[in-house]
């Protein structure tokens, strides 16, 4: 993503679509460890599709697909 990292990203889409839900997934978690989720989920790598399951109903409030 050249010109902004993943949280910068994210708070664009915040900013630009606030009900969309935003988790972030990363393999630096020891860099989020130290800053925090900066408001967003973080979901930390290798995760398990239980995991992503998890988190995206949490997010999403556990609505279903279409």
């Amino acid at each position: 993503m050249p010109g902004m990292n993943g949280v910068e990203l994210a708070r664009e889409i915040r900013r630009r679509f606030p009900s969309l839900p935003v988790v972030l997934a990363s393999g630096y978690s020891h860099v989020l460890a130290q800053e925090g989720g900066h408001g967003f989920e973080l979901l930390h790598k290798p995760y398990s599709a239980r995991q992503l399951s998890h988190i995206l109903q949490r997010v999403t409030g556990g609505r279903g697909g279409p």
